[in-house]
């Protein structure tokens, strides 16, 4: 009798195989062991959507845990995450302590069940700063550590990022206390990163690429689960889910979730035809949670670029892409750089790109005409 779906299609959920990300485990790993002078001490995960950025955050808080680390994990796209991180390292000075060797600060803030609410304080960051540098301290003497871990820097209030930034500078790099950090943002935060002049800490985080996993690694991602609940799955239809993933993360636990399905209960091995049925759902899904959400962040001269991208049933010729936009190729390749970017274009060769996505040709050409994505002629 066959296990249960071990595939997990939703973000954030830990893949039942971490495949292609166990290099960048161990640096953390090593980082941790080694201090806050090594540079992975403190770093940020860059991908598209889909790419398993917040997985790396996971596994990363697993590392520290393994380490007998404490953990404070948060979300940025919320307002008020220095409160919030603040209110998380006091529970933390809390239960190491007990409350009656706490600060009268701190003391204080918990008897009189104080709710600083989703907006912080005045002073939050000092405020954050004490009470990381406590924790800190604790830490250092139990020879363990914190790791915070923050997601959607993107969407972070830009205040709030340099506030933080500071306090890490702080207790982190320049006071040596025990406490990393790995966040998480989509690609064009690096760019914020590089524009920002009050960033020190941000510029000194090292930083990791979440791209397409390799097709061994694919292979390996989809066809580990499958054999571990009792399936087998056969080459031809290994080759052709794996091609079909474009190696994104979400991807394969999309296909490996809906071809699991499609198969009946009770059989014991996976199919080319099973493959072929579930990628009709697959496809679907990606559209609506990954595509979409991208093409909506577009430029218009974005979209036209894809658009006449899929023209083509394959790869296309930067030379000619810019003939159908009626640019110069220098003009295309500030786009083709910025589709790379947010993860919808790949380069194939020089002077070649291609559709990132399998599912986005399609995709693409059945999406109807927004009057902005036409030439400033064409539009009047």
């Amino acid at each position: 009798m066959n296990g249960s779906n071990p595939f997990a299609p939703t973000f954030g959920s830990a893949p039942p195989v971490m495949a292609g990300r166990g290099d960048i485990l161990d640096t953390i790993h090593e980082a941790l062991i080694t201090g806050t002078t090594h540079p992975d001490y403190t770093t940020i995960f860059f991908g598209v959507r889909g790419a398993g950025k917040t997985v790396m955050l996971n596994a990363a808080e697993d590392v520290a845990r393994e380490q007998g680390w404490l953990t404070i994990s948060e979300d940025a796209s919320r307002s008020g995450m220095i409160a919030r991180i603040e209110r998380a390292a006091i529970r933390h000075i809390h239960a190491l302590t007990g409350p009656q060797k706490r600060r009268v600060r701190s003391v204080q803030a918990f008897s009189l069940g104080a709710d600083f609410g989703d907006a912080p304080p005045p002073d939050a960051a000092e405020s954050l700063r004490e009470a990381l540098s406590d924790l800190g301290d604790l830490l250092a003497n139990e020879a363990t550590g914190l790791m915070i871990t923050v997601d959607e820097l993107l969407s972070a209030d830009r205040h709030e990022i340099r506030e933080f930034g500071s306090v890490m500078q702080h207790v982190c790099r320049r006071e040596q206390r025990p406490i990393a950090f790995a966040g998480a943002a989509l690609p064009p935060f690096e760019e914020y990163i590089e524009t920002e002049d009050r960033s020190a800490f941000l510029h000194r985080c090292s930083r990791h690429d979440i791209g397409q996993l390799n097709r061994a690694d694919t292979r390996l991602a989809l066809s580990a689960p499958i054999e571990e609940q009792g399936r087998a799955i056969d080459d031809q239809a290994l080759d052709a889910a794996s091609l079909a993933t474009s190696g994104y993360a979400f991807m394969v636990q999309l296909v490996g979730f809906y071809t699991w399905a499609a198969a009946p209960a009770g059989s014991s091995l996976i199919t080319r035809e099973h493959v072929e049925s579930g990628l009709a759902e697959a496809n679907r899904r990606v559209s609506r949670h990954v595509l979409a959400p991208t093409w909506r962040d577009l430029s218009p001269i974005d979209r036209r670029f894809l658009r006449a991208m899929a023209a083509d049933d394959g790869e296309s010729r930067l030379a000619e892409i810019a003939q159908r936009l009626d640019v110069d190729v220098s003009y295309a390749g500030v786009y083709r750089q910025r589709l790379i970017r947010a993860g919808m274009v790949v380069p194939t060769a020089r002077g070649r790109v291609d559709l990132a996505h399998h599912a986005a040709r399609a995709w693409i050409r059945d999406m109807p005409l927004d009057p902005r994505e036409l030439p400033p002629k064409m539009s009047d």
